[in-house]
């Protein structure tokens, strides 16, 4: 069963525009997939109701499609509460086989929106021909 809403619609709008200005971006992610683009789609469709209403009718507010449970996740995950609650081991972390297994995947996360054709093509070709 759906708990009640209890934050007014204003709240949930300034808490979801808080969300997004401090959302980090993901330069991997497609921008049609993002969350700042879900967001601000969210944000913009209940702007353009209070702005599509006449001046002489006093507006209802508008209610944002996101429930609160949902911006209070998305709260948790932009303050990185679980993280901090449920800390990853050691042995986790960096596992016996390969330790730098994670530190090398961030490493290439943050560097492959950045490499030319010439770049992807020498990563492709490096990975295919492995010399040992």
């Amino acid at each position: 069963m759906a708990k009640p809403q209890t934050l007014n619609p204003r709240s949930l709008q300034s808490r979801l525009t808080h969300i997004l200005q401090h959302w980090p971006s993901d330069a991997v992610r497609p921008a049609s997939v993002s969350v700042q683009t879900y967001l601000q789609n969210q944000l913009g469709q209940n702007q353009s109701t209070h702005t599509s209403k006449s001046s002489s009718t006093p507006a209802p507010k508008a209610i944002p499609k996101i429930s609160e449970s949902s911006v209070n996740a998305l709260s948790a995950l932009l303050e990185n509460r679980f993280a901090n609650k449920y800390p990853l081991s050691q042995k986790i972390r960096y596992p016996a086989s390969d330790p730098e297994h994670y530190d090398n995947l961030i490493r290439e996360f943050a560097e492959a929106p950045n490499r030319d054709w010439f770049g992807r093509l020498r990563k492709r070709l490096g990975g295919i021909l492995r010399l040992q």
